[in-house]
């Protein structure tokens, strides 16, 4: 009679080793290549939406999406700029969503746990997963801001000067990317929290501490935090990417220049 053999204790205890062992292996590589599906869904919202920002200024007469223009009423911040809406093709998406302010589902950085609502401010609702550069503004009298954005004749850079990145805020600039006092300490988290250490309009490294960044040609660029924010430029007022002032801050004859319609 054929006797049926099964498994020894020691044998079961080698495998289930071996499945823990590979798992231990896989496992990281797993989340890497999920993280990077991430970072490249994130990329290419960033891209569409540069794109858009430069046939805004082709339809525009070479004035890009303004981040705010409060000189006729209506759609007073780049996030409620109909036309911008329209480029970047909103209204195709399932979830198009609030048109003052928020994005669409679809158009949310998938790494984002704050603008998904999982978390919510005490004081702020500002629902989307980038932010528009600020920074040559940033310094002028919030309030009395009557037209902030740039046209293409006042960007001597296009490739080299930031338009949109990460971040939790509708805006951003460059002291906002300092990493050391705001990504380190606070990681996602909401508008408020970043406002009370100093880094209003931030930047978030929500990719291995890396952002996505849409430039003024509409080019998109991975750059790790490091590369983002440097101290030492920021001491010696050095911008580089953040600023069409080759020194920052700028004086007041130097913000005069900006274009105002």
């Amino acid at each position: 009679m054929r006797i049926i053999r099964g498994f020894t204790l020691i044998e079961l205890l080698v495998v289930i080793s071996i499945i823990a062992l590979l798992m231990a292996i896989l496992m990281p590589a797993l989340m890497r290549a999920k993280e990077h599906g991430k970072r490249i869904v994130c990329s290419n919202n960033v891209r569409t939406m540069g794109l858009a920002n430069t046939l805004y200024a082709d339809e525009e007469d070479g004035w890009y999406v303004p981040v705010m223009d409060r000189t006729q009423g209506g759609n007073s911040y780049w996030p409620a700029n109909k036309l911008f809406r329209d480029l970047v093709g909103y209204k195709g998406m399932k979830g198009y969503a609030d048109p003052g302010w928020n994005a669409p589902k679809e158009f949310l950085c998938p790494s984002d746990v704050i603008s998904t609502k999982e978390r919510r401010d005490s004081q702020w609702d500002s629902w989307l997963s980038y932010g528009y550069n600020l920074t040559d503004w940033y310094f002028s009298d919030w309030f009395g801001i009557g037209y902030a954005g740039h046209r293409n004749t006042t960007v001597r850079s296009p490739s080299g000067e930031l338009i949109f990145t990460e971040s939790n805020d509708w805006w951003l600039w460059w002291w906002g990317a300092n990493y050391k006092d705001g990504w380190d300490v606070l990681g996602q988290d909401t508008i408020t929290p970043y406002k009370q250490v100093g880094t209003d309009g931030p930047t978030l490294y929500r990719h291995s501490d890396g952002v996505n960044i849409a430039f003024y040609d509409g080019h998109v660029a991975y750059m790790k935090k490091e590369k983002v924010f440097n101290k030492d430029a920021w001491d010696a007022g050095t911008p580089g990417m953040w600023s069409v002032f080759k020194s920052y801050p700028p004086t007041s004859a130097e913000q005069s220049k900006l274009p105002t319609p």
